[in-house]
Formats: C-alpha cells, sequence, structure tokens
C-alpha cells in the first residue's frame, strides 16, 4: 500500500510537470539582439573624444559647404542576427526663453526625423561612413513650429525675435537662447524584421568595454558653434 502511494505521487508530479503550459512561463529565455556603435568620424578615441558631446560641431558661418562626418558600426555578439537596414535619425532642440523669462528647449522632431538610411550596411563589426549637412537639417525642420508666446505657433526659421540670415540658417548661442542642438540616433531593422531603438540607458548605452569590439551607445549630440 505504502509503494502504491508513492508510484501515485510521483506519477501526479511528473504529470503536473510535464503538462506545464511553457507560454505561462515568466522567465523566458533570452533572444538574440544586435547594437549600435556610432562615433564622430576622425576624431581621436582616446578617452571616447570620439562619441563625447560637441566633439564636432557646425560652423557659424559657411554652413553652405558644411558637413560632419560619421562612422557607424551593428554589432552582433552571437551572430545570430544580420542587420540589413540601419535607419539614422536626427533632432533638433531648440532654445529660446518664454514670456515668463523662464528658460526653454523643446524636441522639434520627438525624437528624431530619419535624415540617413543605410540600405546595404556593411557585415557584423564592420564600419558605414554617413555625413550629415545643415541644409539637411533644415529640409527636415524648416516646417517645424514652436509657440513661443505660449499661444501662437510660429515657425522656427521664420523666428522674427530670432531672425537667421541666409546661409547660416543653424544658429549658435544667442542672448536669451542657447546654440542650435541636435541629438543624433539609430534603428537596426535586421534580416528577420526585429527593430533595435534606444536602449536601457543605464546599460548598453553607455558600454564602454572593448569585448570582441562590442562598444555600445545610443546617440551623438552636438551643436553650432
Amino acid at each position: 500500500m505504502k509503494k502504491t502511494l508513492i508510484y501515485s505521487l510521483s506519477l501526479a508530479i511528473f504529470l503536473l510537470v510535464g503538462c506545464r503550459d511553457e507560454s505561462l512561463n515568466p522567465n523566458k529565455p533570452w533572444e538574440p539582439g544586435v547594437h549600435g556603435w556610432g562615433v564622430f568620424d576622425g576624431v581621436a578615441e582616446a578617452g571616447k573624444a570620439n562619441i563625447a558631446a560637441n566633439a564636432k560641431t557646425f560652423p557659424l558661418a559657411g554652413q553652405d559647404g558644411a558637413k560632419i562626418d560619421f562612422k557607424i558600426r551593428w554589432v552582433s555578439l552571437d551572430n545570430q542576427l544580420t542587420v540589413n537596414k540601419i535607419a539614422v535619425k536626427v533632432d533638433m532642440i531648440e532654445s529660446y526663453t518664454d514670456p515668463d523669462g523662464n528658460p526653454k528647449t523643446v524636441s522639434l522632431g520627438s525624437g528624431g526625423k530619419v535624415v540617413k538610411t543605410i540600405d546595404a550596411p556593411a557585415g557584423n563589426r564592420q564600419w558605414n561612413t554617413f555625413s550629415i549637412t545643415p541644409a539637411e537639417i533644415y529640409n527636415l525642420y524648416k516646417d517645424a513650429t514652436v509657440k513661443y508666446d505660449k499661444v501662437n505657433a510660429v515657425k522656427v526659421f521664420d523666428n522674427p525675435a530670432r531672425p537667421r540670415p541666409a546661409g547660416a540658417r543653424l544658429q549658435g548661442a544667442k542672448t536669451g537662447a542657447a546654440a542650435d542642438a541636435f541629438v543624433v540616433t539609430w534603428e537596426l531593422t535586421t534580416s528577420t524584421g526585429l527593430v533595435f531603438k534606444v536602449w536601457n540607458e543605464d546599460s548598453i548605452c553607455l558600454d564602454p568595454t572593448p569585448v570582441s569590439q562590442a562598444n555600445a551607445n545610443c546617440r551623438l549630440n552636438f551643436s553650432v558653434k
């Protein structure tokens, strides 16, 4: 009788474990992923100078012929995914002083607009180069508006309180306003259709390790000087 009870309990436990619905398991297995590493091209890496804010900037004059060069690569540590498209985005941050005298900043692109698309990126850990010009940013944001007085929407590039002369659409610091600022980010699309955007700010975005040349970041910042 005792043996029968033990066998019955063992069979019941086996059936309970064997019939468990894995879809209800909260501990899901890790999925493969990719991340990006973007830098200012032509800037020495020492001390991570090539990713420092304003490592390169747009000039105050001669913007028609200006550009900033970048490099970006994607990394798959386990080689399970392949990136077949990199969308580079740029957000423009407008600075101004509101009617109450408070300094304000506003994102004109709500996280960024696509300025470049790399449709056939180089392989894992291989560099892709691209440039961004003032004209490209102007074309992205020429219709962007801000309610500087909290009521009326005014086109940023037609703001009478901060006139922008031809040939210098992007402004440096002025009284009551910081220089135009820009944030470059990227989205990685894999051949499986998975899209990887901004990672956790406290982890992969600030990873300084050179493991398998797998440095990672999520953005580059620059302005006009």
